[in-house]
């Protein structure tokens, strides 16, 4: 047993070194990339005009994602691509972050990670085994990241559409019935909207129409750069409405009405979910204090008419 316990230990102590030699390899590898790849990045490093306001974990790592970006562009795999793009443009970043400057960034970040663990384990010898437990897989976190930071962003945007689209409708209706055609209605409803996801999403969509795409491909364009089912089933409506000839301000009444209650019933869902998820939190922590004082209130009780057993009374004493 205790030759077993020596070995563990043993095996260990190495971690560190072995974590070391890893980070020391990635970081060779990182700059032999750098070098081999700093001409062909240079005409990514040139005009960007075309690119959206990008995050702080970007901003951060900007000049070794665009280098690094060219050798991810040659290993991601079309598929690969294809997802890797569909979440960014769900997450509002299609025009912010490329598929393969996202690659970079995780990468970037497990390295990132993987020498602050190296750090702290060579400057703090002393450190407890704990801690150094939670030290070890701080790599594998920084590479996971930016996927976890990516869906937060994606629920946030989704959000605030669901939130803000039935207001968009209502404005696009009233500009349609005061006697507006569709792009001056969806001009005047995108000015009274407030700064955001749909204000930002449809001002796209307005300037894709008056630059000459048809209203079609331009909603279509809305569907897929979303990636939202309301978006997608007010997209489908409308287009059906196009071809068929019927009247639009009926269709954007109905999809209005079907976006509000969609919004109710999912608050409905959320609050009927609340007491189940409190659950939880109730017997980890509020259940076990109010155990502990109903017995202590029982054990004094006890005590007093001299039925306690003799051990714990002497404890009481």
């Amino acid at each position: 047993m205790f030759d077993s316990i020596t070995l563990q230990s043993g095996l260990f102590s190495y971690l560190p070194a072995l974590l070391g030699a890893l980070t020391a390899a990635f970081l060779t590898y990182s700059l032999t990339v750098i070098i081999r790849n700093r001409r062909a990045a240079t005409g990514l490093l040139g005009d960007e005009s075309w690119r959206d306001p990008t995050p702080l974990i970007y901003r951060l790592f900007k000049p070794f994602i665009k280098l690094l970006a060219v050798e991810f562009s040659k290993l991601i795999k079309p598929a690969k691509r294809e997802r890797i793009s569909n979440r960014l443009s769900s997450g509002g970043l299609r025009y912010a972050i490329l598929p393969e400057e996202f690659m970079a960034m995780k990468y970037i970040c497990a390295v990132v990670a993987g020498g602050i663990t190296v750090w702290s384990l060579l400057t703090m010898p002393d450190m407890k085994a704990e801690f150094k437990l939670l030290l070890y897989p701080l790599a594998l976190v920084g590479f996971f990241y930016p996927d976890i930071w990516l869906s937060d962003q994606i629920n946030r945007r989704r959000r605030i559409t669901l939130k803000e689209f039935p207001f968009m409708l209502d404005l696009l209706v009233l500009g349609m019935r005061a006697g507006l055609n569709y792009a001056a209605a969806l001009g005047h409803a995108i000015e009274a909207m407030p700064n955001g996801v749909i204000r930002d999403e449809f001002s796209k969509v307005l300037r894709e129409i008056r630059a000459g795409k048809s209203r079609r491909e331009a909603l279509l364009t809305l569907a897929d750069r979303m990636n939202l089912e309301a978006i997608s089933n007010f997209v489908a409506a409308v287009n059906q409405v196009e071809e068929t000839g019927g009247e639009i301000v009926s269709v954007l009444m109905v999809q209005a009405e079907q976006r509000r209650n969609e919004r109710f019933t999912a608050a409905e869902i959320a609050a009927n979910k609340a007491p189940i998820r409190m659950l939880i939190p109730m017997m980890l922590f509020l259940f076990p204090i109010i155990f502990m004082l109903l017995t202590f209130i029982i054990i004094v009780k006890l005590y007093a008419i001299g039925m306690l057993p003799e051990g714990m009374a002497e404890l009481l004493k």
